[in-house]
């Protein structure tokens, strides 16, 4: 800091910040061109230099334009980034250089595809595919930097990567007395056999339903090739879809959506088919103390040892009946004269 306010007192500074110094050659170039602009007004036709100084504003013309065009795929990066940081989950295969962040809406899920009803939804449009998130329940700020700074944990978790090659239809949902402000999108995985129903409400009023619909059609058809995208578009009635959007912020429903979401993780909390025995162990052996930690591997050595003379029988113990039988039959041999 006291290095930069020495140099900023420098005369050869002017008197400028930093960021000053950085933005001015940046709008250097545009003030040279309406200097030249104003120069070549007032000079006469008649003067070679009209014809030099008309090349050098197309040349600066050029030049601007490909630091706006490398400034707008600067910041089209910089809002990939701020998406992946964004979405817990996020696929990284998401950035890349060719993608573009196109348009960002938020919904409710209105069916049980691609999560329950009654999620918030954020759709994430870039040209060529289609981010699925939801808002998290629970938020837990587990990003601690080392110098003790903080950053903020993210709102959403990623539910789906779709390509839009795999979007076959959009619809628009009529809207009715049960349901309003509603689409559809009929998608069809590489996995599945079937198509599957993603119905949602769009929330705000910012969102205009049409320009979001006919944005979407657009980039689906650019993906797969096709020139009719306003085709892509059906008009459908909510009713044949049994798609509503009615009770969705009631109590019950609230109630019902708590429910199903404590159900779930409870059966998550007492299914232990899927977690294997030795992923239980390391995770005991994690959270215990190095004492705690050596009682119990020498516990389990003790128990693998007897388990291991428990499977291999040492040859004394086998063979001790028949030495027995053997011993005697000589004794009473050796015993008969005896008598």
């Amino acid at each position: 800091h006291a290095f930069l306010k020495i140099n900023q007192a420098k005369p050869e500074c002017g008197r400028q910040t930093l960021v000053e110094l950085l933005i001015r050659p940046v709008q250097r170039l545009p003030s040279v061109a309406l200097l030249l602009s104003d120069i070549k007004k007032h000079t006469p036709d008649d003067n070679p230099d009209k014809i030099t100084l008309e090349e050098a504003i197309e040349a600066l013309k050029e030049v601007m334009t490909h630091i706006n065009e490398d400034k707008r795929k600067t910041e089209g990066q910089k809002q990939i980034f701020d998406v992946v940081y964004e979405v817990d989950g996020c696929p990284a295969n998401l950035l890349s250089s060719h993608r573009s962040l196109v348009y960002r809406v938020e919904t409710i899920a209105l069916g049980d595809d691609p999560c329950d009803r009654g999620e918030h939804v954020t759709l994430f449009l870039f040209n060529d595919c289609l981010e699925i998130a939801r808002k998290r329940h629970k938020v837990i700020n587990t990003f601690k930097s080392p110098l003790g700074q903080t950053r903020p944990p993210p709102p959403l978790k990623h539910i789906a990567l779709m390509p839009l090659s795999q979007i076959r239809r959009v619809l628009d949902l009529k809207d009715t007395d049960e349901c309003a402000n509603a689409f559809a999108l009929v998608v069809r995985p590489p996995t599945e056999q079937e198509n599957l129903l993603f119905s949602f409400q769009l929330v705000g009023e910012e969102t205009v339903k049409n320009a979001w619909l006919r944005t979407l059609c657009r980039h689906v058809a650019n993906t797969i090739c096709r020139a009719d995208a306003e085709d892509l578009i059906q008009c459908t009635d909510p009713d044949s879809l049994q798609v509503s959007t009615k009770d969705m912020d009631s109590t019950l429903s609230k109630a019902s959506r708590v429910i199903k979401k404590t159900s779930k993780k409870v059966t998550r909390a007492f299914s232990f088919s899927k977690t294997p025995k030795r992923v239980i162990q390391r995770a005991f052996l994690a959270n215990s103390t190095p004492d705690e930690k050596s009682k119990r591997l020498s516990c389990e050595n003790r128990a693998c040892s007897s388990s291991t003379l428990a499977a291999h029988h040492s040859p004394s113990m086998v063979h001790l009946p028949s030495m027995f039988e053997k011993k005697y039959h000589t004794f009473s041999r050796s015993t008969t004269h005896l008598f």
